[in-house]
């Protein structure tokens, strides 16, 4: 019993110790970024000015319900109450969550990789991206707090029997929240079905309790969002839940394959989006409009050869993978350098940043900053390797999950595009350092016995 109690006392420091590493990390940050509303840009200043709206008249304006989920709202709202609309209060709370969210993977790579599960903590505690995103006003932080809940308890499901009905509708629940945040996880509502069947097949599960299993998931996982779905349907004729998909078809995906197949800069993509738009006759309905849009996406890319878009699409994905989250940064934002969707071409945005002595604080920046690409690419080959020969669900499973995000998010550039798949990431990344430190190891030892004796 003493034993117990004194291993159960020594969890809970451990907890502490690491939820206040990454709570202090993120802190730190933040107010070395001094923020304030007048620094706000872009998504970050729709959000807080709609949030506000939100709290204070109890409605948004018809464009942000279009495009935006409910649920960031609501968060969002709790959080101004909170902090008092401080936005410092503001983000210091959100850090906490996402400290929070750092002990969450740490929980769920000690069902999956007990030897290696500090140094993937590690790995989520000290991630810029997630340090960044947690110092703005968006909707990453608890988006990727309620998908890793749905991870955790899907991992569960995976390797342990008991509670096997209670974990799969909680799992299926914290789906549902995250896409009731944001709807990249609408498709992978259905999707998960098919991997969950087969889990529960290979853990010789009967057929009636497989198909319960499903009908609970579903259930769940549709269950936050069902309103959003009837209400589109009854007023819109649409399964969609926003009317985002057809504009980032048409004005982002769209612009960067044909800025990349006919060497022009995005600009002018645009505009030969915007020839094949004269054609089309918008409404005042945004999913009907949203369709248009997806028709004059298709349109634009239909001349482009398939080959060319898996290719474009793929290296993209690369790039993300690897690039420097520093590049998201606001203080590395505002230092002056050339605008790399302006500039269309890699090649050239490179002799640009090298040609010009205006951009050299930058260069110097993201050049410090790209050494641990080195480090991702490395663990991008270590860490599935590993899972292939020792875990094969795991490893499908890891593979299927950046597939599904790297094609919905498409040959957009930016590191922000790979935050969902931050926990497979920090796995990975977990087994490189382990596999870096066990290969020195042997050397270290032998190196201080030699000057013992």
């Amino acid at each position: 019993m003493n034993i117990f109690i004194q291993n159960k006392s020594n969890s809970i420091r451990k907890f502490l110790v690491f939820f206040l590493l990454a709570f202090i990390t993120r802190l730190i940050f933040l107010y070395l970024q001094n923020p304030s509303t007048e620094k706000l840009i872009e998504d970050e200043l729709l959000y807080w000015q709609s949030s506000l709206l939100y709290l204070e008249k109890g409605f948004l304006e018809s464009s942000v319900i279009a495009e935006r989920m409910l649920g960031f709202f609501i968060y969002a709202k709790t959080l101004l109450i909170l902090s008092f609309k401080n936005l410092k209060f503001y983000l210091s709370l959100q850090s906490i969550l996402d400290a929070l969210t750092c002990i969450l993977i740490y929980k769920t790579a000690s069902m999956i990789l007990p030897k290696q599960k500090t140094y993937i903590f590690l790995s989520a505690a000290l991630s810029p991206l997630m340090v960044i995103f947690s110092s703005q006003v968006l909707s990453e932080t608890i988006f990727l707090f309620l998908f890793t809940l749905f991870i955790f308890f899907l991992v569960k499901i995976i390797l342990y029997k008991k509670h096997l009905f209670s974990n799969i509708a909680i799992a299926g629940l914290f789906l549902g929240l995250s896409t009731y945040i944001r709807t990249i996880t609408y498709p992978l509502i259905f999707l998960s079905v098919l991997p969950l069947i087969i889990i529960l097949i290979k853990k010789n599960v009967s057929n009636y309790k497989v198909f319960m299993a499903c009908i609970i998931f579903l259930f769940f996982s549709l269950l936050p969002i069902s309103s959003r779905i009837s209400d589109n349907l009854k007023t819109h004729n649409s399964f969609a839940l926003t009317s985002q998909t057809g504009t980032h078809l048409a004005y982002w995906v769209a612009p960067m394959i044909i800025s990349e197949t006919k060497n022009i800069n995005r600009n002018d993509a645009i505009q030969l989006i915007n020839k094949i738009a004269e054609k089309y006759t918008f409404t005042d309905d945004y999913y009907k409009n949203d369709k248009v849009f997806r028709k004059i996406g298709l349109e634009a890319l239909s001349n482009v050869s398939k080959a060319d878009i898996i290719y474009y699409w793929g290296k993209a994905t690369l790039i993300n993978l690897v690039a420097p989250s520093i590049l998201l940064d606001k203080s590395v934002r505002s230092l002056p350098h050339p605008s790399f969707y302006e500039t269309g071409n890699s090649l050239l945005w490179v002799k640009l940043l090298i040609g010009n002595q205006e951009y050299y604080t930058y260069l110097i920046v993201i050049s410090i900053a790209s050494i641990s690409c080195l480090f991702s690419i490395i663990s991008l080959i270590v860490g599935p390797l590993y899972f292939f020969k020792n875990d094969k669900i795991i490893f499908y499973l890891t593979i299927l999950y950046i597939l599904y995000f790297a094609i919905l998010t498409g040959p957009v550039l930016s590191p922000k595009y790979i935050f969902p798949i931050l926990p497979c990431i920090f796995l990975y990344q977990g087994i490189t350092f382990y596999q870096i430190i066990n290969f020195f190891k042997p050397y270290v030892l032998r190196k201080f016995k030699n000057k013992s004796i």
